[in-house]
């Protein structure tokens, strides 16, 4: 009798043990689960792909470019005073560092003769010429 009572203990002994560890890895994954629905994946640009001349596309036949994307400064040839700013690319985002001003653009899409900003909700298409 001690026997089966003993079998009996190990036996509910051992079935609680395996559904608390169940219900653990089943948290475990719904955790895993949901956050790989929440991650947001964000497009990091190649920076090569961004340096060059760049025309505003609805203004082909401007005498002037809109502006060149340099290793580390973007030029405009319309501006009076200073011209040249420092800029960086952080993940999808094109930072210019203007006097007192910092201008933040959204790369939607960048291709060797296209690229396309979203700058304080409006987006503008540019067209590379020559690099």
């Amino acid at each position: 009798m001690k026997t089966i009572k003993l079998t009996l203990l190990v036996i509910l002994g051992l079935t609680s043990c395996s559904s608390n560890h169940s219900d653990k890895t089943k948290d475990s994954n719904d955790s895993i689960h949901s956050t790989t629905i929440k991650k947001q994946t964000t497009k990091v640009y190649e920076k090569s792909l961004l340096l060059g001349i760049w025309w505003d596309a609805d203004e082909k036949d401007a005498p002037t470019a809109s502006f060149e994307i340099n290793d580390s400064t973007i030029f405009y040839p319309d501006q009076e005073d200073q011209s040249e700013f420092r800029y960086h690319i952080k993940q999808d985002s094109i930072i210019i560092n203007l006097d007192g001003y910092t201008s933040v653009s959204k790369i939607e899409r960048v291709t060797k003769d296209t690229l396309e900003l979203i700058t304080d909700g409006e987006k503008q298409t540019f067209i590379k010429i020559k690099n």
